[in-house]
């Protein structure tokens, strides 16, 4: 029986990316794994709603208060792995329960190990993994990525369209459609997955480039109201949302590229990164040291 705490220095810090990706890593030694998120902040909830619907663990689905822990100890070699908010968990807390803590802090902030514990970097550029008393998560552009419904609300953005995975598809490019390129073209639209395309509300041909080439989203920026083409074309198809900002070309740009990183973990393309990240990380004998065994 073993017990995680994983809690982050700060919201965002990448807590929730941990626990995931190491409940992945243990449920593949073929342990029983549940995955828990305690109270007190206004992530909790949608934390452990994530928490239970992985498909390699269980877990209750709502936020627990510290008192009812008691009752989670794990059977037999089974993990519980404990996401605690940004706080941190209640004083004494791994004690009673006969945890080890992990404490997650972005590279460059500053934190220590808690005691008896480790201290686990995220976003870590350009450091080499494995580095003694600490575990180090690389930058990745997948798990920084946004959704588009944190894109609408970043740009102010208008919906005209939904596609079939609506706000919760994950945006991680941004390509600006360009005057001097050639439409007919789609191959420019193509380049990455999972991309938002912004351009001028008035340049029907860029914008139809895109909707055939089915990027996740078209920002069609600068307020003018499009083409009733372009809505028709995205109703139709329902590969792509299409947005109307009310902001030029620059502007919206510049407000979706701040939102990188702090979008809450969600979704199964991040959830399936996180594993595959931690798999290339731990090995049995570091997922040992991890576990306190």
């Amino acid at each position: 029986m073993a017990i995680l705490l994983v809690g982050g220095v700060e919201a965002g810090a990448g807590a929730s990316t941990v626990a995931v990706g190491l409940a992945g890593r243990i449920a593949r030694t073929g342990r029983a794994v549940r995955v828990e998120r305690l109270a007190g902040d206004d992530r909790a909830a949608g934390d452990a709603e994530l928490f239970a619907a992985l498909p390699f663990a269980s877990g209750g689905g709502a936020p627990l208060e510290p008192d009812a822990l008691d009752e989670l100890r794990p059977d037999g070699d089974g993990v519980l792995v404990l996401e605690t908010p940004p706080a941190g968990a209640p004083a004494g807390l791994a004690g009673r329960l006969g945890a080890r803590s992990l404490l997650v802090a972005p590279e460059g902030v500053e934190a220590a190990a808690p005691d008896g514990g480790e201290l686990v970097r995220t976003r870590a550029g350009g450091v080499p993994p494995g580095a003694p008393g600490s575990l180090r998560l690389p930058e990745d552009r997948l798990l920084a990525a946004p959704t588009v419904g944190r894109l609408i609300e970043a740009s102010g953005a208008r919906v005209l369209a939904r596609s079939l995975e609506g706000d919760a598809a994950i945006i991680e490019h941004i390509l600006v459609g360009a005057i001097s390129h050639d439409a007919t073209d789609v191959s420019y639209f193509e380049r990455h997955p999972r991309t938002a395309v912004v351009t001028r509300a008035e340049k029907v041909d860029i914008a139809l480039g895109a909707l055939r080439s089915g990027v996740s989203c078209l920002v069609l920026s600068g307020g003018s109201e499009p083409s009733p083409y372009l809505l028709d074309r995205a109703a139709a198809g329902r590969d792509t949302t299409l947005l109307l900002a009310p902001e030029g070309t620059v502007e919206t740009v510049r407000d979706v590229e701040g939102i990188f990183g702090s979008t809450p973990f969600a979704g199964e393309a991040k959830i399936e990164r996180a594993g595959e990240l931690m798999a290339a990380l731990v090995d049995d004998d570091r997922l040992a040291e991890l576990l306190g065994e």
